[in-house]
């Protein structure tokens, strides 16, 4: 009607209103979270990222470590290489010896060699000549040419069982004190060792080609063996009386 007042809203008209009012303010305080949402998650990934970082080692320090670390293991491996290998060679040549002497008959000394030699030097002999193959008349000749009578028996008493004088030269004297020359079996067998060109005796070195050459006879007859002996370079003399000796110990 013209110039009435309109009427009061029905109920359902003031709830539709109070909706649209509501839906309003509803988006516009999303659209501002979700702004400061984002900002937010981007602090929340550079401070996730930071904690991830904050226990790992710096590259340069693990750097150093392992170059540490690899320093020390190369000094501790060269500083053991001498001392393994001559503990290795002696060992191969104690191996080679107590086969040698169980399956071979070479170390029977003939019987007057048992009364010329000491004990001692008829083990070291005995021994010597299994793990050698060399005649063990030879090698009984062969110690008696470096020491006998009262020389040997103050050897023996000194436990000192370096019957063929390894080591002691005409300027001086190597590794004679070493432990391996406590016992006539091993040093026997670090004798031979060295023969056969290995790192077997103390603070020496390896032996010439000369006396290596002298195992090269084993099994050939007597002076054949006594001939490599003269001619080796052991002995400044070239034992002169060792066929000889030879001689007296075979009988």
């Amino acid at each position: 009607m013209i110039g009435s007042r309109p009427g009061p809203l029905s109920r359902g008209h003031r709830e539709a209103g109070a909706f649209k009012r509501s839906v309003v303010r509803s988006i516009t305080w999303l659209s501002m979270s979700y702004t400061d949402a984002v900002s937010r998650v981007s602090q929340i990934q550079t401070q996730i990222a930071s904690l991830q970082t904050a226990f790992d080692p710096p590259a340069a320090t693990a750097a150093g470590q392992s170059a540490t670390g690899t320093a020390t293991g190369t000094a501790s491996t060269g500083t053991g290489t001498a001392s393994s290998s001559f503990a290795s060679a002696l060992a191969q040549a104690q191996d080679a010896g107590s086969t040698s002497s169980t399956n071979s008959t070479g170390g029977a000394l003939p019987s007057s060699a048992q009364s010329m030699l000491t004990s001692d030097q008829q083990q070291f002999a005995s021994r010597l000549a299994a793990d050698t193959g060399i005649d063990p008349g030879v090698v009984s000749a062969w110690l008696l040419a470096e020491e006998s009578g009262g020389a040997a028996q103050s050897r023996q008493s000194q436990n000192n069982n370096d019957w063929l004088n390894i080591g002691y030269t005409d300027s001086a004297t190597y590794g004679s004190s070493d432990s391996i020359w406590s016992d006539p079996v091993a040093a026997a067998d670090a004798t031979a060792g060295w023969l056969k060109g290995q790192n077997t005796i103390p603070g020496y070195g390896t032996a010439s080609s000369g006396i290596q050459a002298i195992l090269s006879t084993a099994g050939q007859p007597a002076a054949t063996q006594i001939a490599a002996l003269q001619n080796s370079g052991w002995a400044s003399s070239g034992y002169p009386s060792l066929p000889s000796l030879y001689q007296q110990v075979a009988g």
